[in-house]
């Protein structure tokens, strides 16, 4: 209750901008409001909020003070006279000395800080560039790690986060963590995870349809309920990108040290298994073999595509002449070879 009650202070005697993350915007803590840019939620707060319960702020963590509360210390000033201060270590020291606050400034008040721009987004820590402001939040929660396990390494913020990890992934029960199914190996659960439409882990909050991946989501929202597609700029050159996939993969690769380099040929990739994938076109390994006729492929997904010839069921079908095909390659050049008027569409 200590560091709640000098949060609550902080609060109520300087121009720290508490907020949440909604997706990629700024939800005011007050009134549940989105915004884009920092300068128009800071704004908003300004106008629409200088009389306010400083409660409602920490509502969302209800009694669980383990959890941090985000504020943007970009603009910092002290209430009562207006000094401008650099972040919330100083200012706590003002309003202690100058104005008597009883605030100890060596309590952990379970904040966490940011210095937000609309051009940028850099972190208030450390000052790394980071390509969203998700990943910015993300990047600065890394920060506040005070519990690793001792299994696997991963840091949690929370004693009960590493709690729900170890329960999770080291009991010695593989479970699927939206159904608690058991599974006696790593790769049935994923495929479960993968199949299993109730267990998929992106959810319309519109209509409640599920789905595997964000983009996908993020794509039904478009085509069905109608509303505006979001865009990923990247800040360094002013690039726009449709998918945030790509926008992320865009930054590793060029604004970022954090890549991986072929040895063999310098090509650069945004993640390990890009590359592993990349360095057999290099060896010629052929190491994913087909069970029934022993044939090797040296990429996963060239082997799920041949494993169809080997099964009746044909998913393939030509619209024209209907020949059925069990894989989508052959289809495919079946359609440019006997029906090119069709193959544009054929190949979308």
């Amino acid at each position: 209750m200590r560091a709640f009650q000098h949060a609550k202070e902080l609060l109520q005697y300087s121009t720290v901008y508490p907020f949440r993350l909604k997706g990629s915007s700024l939800s005011c803590v007050y009134c549940q409001e989105e915004f884009k840019l920092p300068s128009e939620f800071r704004l908003h707060v300004d106008d629409a909020h200088k009389k306010f319960t400083v409660s409602t702020a920490f509502a969302h963590c209800g009694k669980a003070l383990y959890k941090y509360l985000k504020v943007d210390c970009t603009n910092l000033k002290c209430r009562l006279c207006n000094t401008e201060c650099n972040d919330i270590e100083e200012v706590s020291k003002h309003l202690r000395d100058l104005h008597g606050s009883k605030i100890d400034v060596d309590c952990n008040m379970r904040l966490q800080p940011y210095k937000l721009s609309d051009e940028e987004y850099v972190c208030a820590l450390c000052s790394e560039k980071l390509p969203s402001l998700t990943k910015l939040c993300r990047h600065t929660s890394s920060h506040y790690l005070k519990y690793t396990c001792d299994t696997c390494g991963r840091g949690y913020m929370a004693i009960e986060s590493l709690r729900y990890h170890i329960r999770c992934s080291h009991s010695g029960k593989l479970k699927c963590r939206k159904c608690w199914l058991e599974f006696p190996t790593e790769e049935l659960r994923k495929q479960h995870c993968q199949e299993t439409k109730a267990c998929w882990f992106y959810c319309c909050v519109t209509c409640g349809e599920r789905f595997r991946s964000w983009d996908h989501k993020h794509k039904h929202i478009v085509e069905v309920h109608g509303k505006p597609g979001l865009s990923y700029r990247c800040v360094e050159c002013d690039i726009f990108f449709k998918s945030r996939k790509r926008f992320y993969a865009h930054h590793k690769l060029k604004h970022s040290d954090d890549i991986f380099m072929c040895p063999c040929c310098n090509m650069k990739f945004d993640s390990k298994k890009r590359l592993e994938e990349h360095a057999i076109s290099h060896t010629g390994e052929k190491r994913y073999k087909c069970i029934e006729c022993n044939k090797g492929f040296s990429r996963v997904r060239g082997l799920k595509q041949h494993m169809w010839i080997h099964t009746e069921s044909k998913r393939f079908s030509c619209m024209i002449c209907l020949k059925k095909f069990s894989q989508k390659v052959s289809w495919q050049g079946h359609m440019r070879s006997h029906h090119p008027e069709l193959a544009l569409k054929v190949n979308e």
